[in-house]
């Protein structure tokens, strides 16, 4: 079973956007420069059906796929960030030793787990008792996972749409570095935020 620190069960924007801010961590702090990231996604992102007109900063007209791709490529680009289609079934185990499983019988171990799943479809064993309407959801039908902050047990976070955020572009993203942040201020001791400035010529 292959180990990771953490592992992130979807690969929309909010999972990526954890992913590009904890694998941008690696080059700048001794403490997450050895630790190792998998995202698992089952390809159901709602980015995929979209065009982005009103995020700041990204190009009205948008598509969404074409975005996933652009967010999935940086993620990649970090040497601690694995990507890997598929979809999770159940997670199980405590911090430190959670076993993640896939519906075609792969299992990984992680210290961390990170649920993005989103709010169309949240069907997980292991935090079924937890999934409830969600609070910001545009339309009947939609869920979420209840949580503590963004925390739904000790090493187990839920971030963007899945933990109740509006399904905004935006927002997911923010909530997915959000995420991220809380993560590495607990390899650091204390709160951390990842900042880059530009450099002077």
């Amino acid at each position: 079973m292959e180990k990771y620190d953490i592992v992130i069960i979807g690969g929309g924007v909010s999972g990526l956007s954890c992913a590009i801010t904890l694998g941008s961590a690696g080059s700048k702090l001794d403490v997450a420069s050895d630790k190792r990231i998998l995202v698992i996604d089952a390809g159901q992102s709602h980015l995929n059906k979209a065009e982005i007109n009103n995020v700041a900063g990204i190009a009205e007209g948008t598509k969404g796929p074409e975005l996933l791709d652009v967010m999935s490529k940086q993620a990649k680009s970090y040497q601690n960030v694995t990507l890997l289609s598929g979809t999770v079934v159940s997670v199980a185990g405590t911090k430190g030793d959670f076993t993640v499983t896939t519906e075609s019988d792969d299992t990984f171990q992680a210290d961390t787990v990170v649920f993005a799943n989103g709010m169309q479809t949240i069907d997980v064993k292991g935090i079924d008792d937890l999934v409830a309407d969600h609070i910001r959801a545009p339309r009947p039908g939609m869920v979420m996972i209840r949580n503590d902050n963004g925390k739904i047990g000790d090493g187990k976070y839920v971030t963007g749409c899945a933990a109740g955020a509006s399904s905004m572009f935006a927002t997911a993203a923010g909530y997915g570095a959000q995420t991220a942040t809380d993560i590495i201020s607990t390899w650091t001791g204390k709160y951390t935020v990842i900042h880059d400035v530009l450099k002077k010529d």
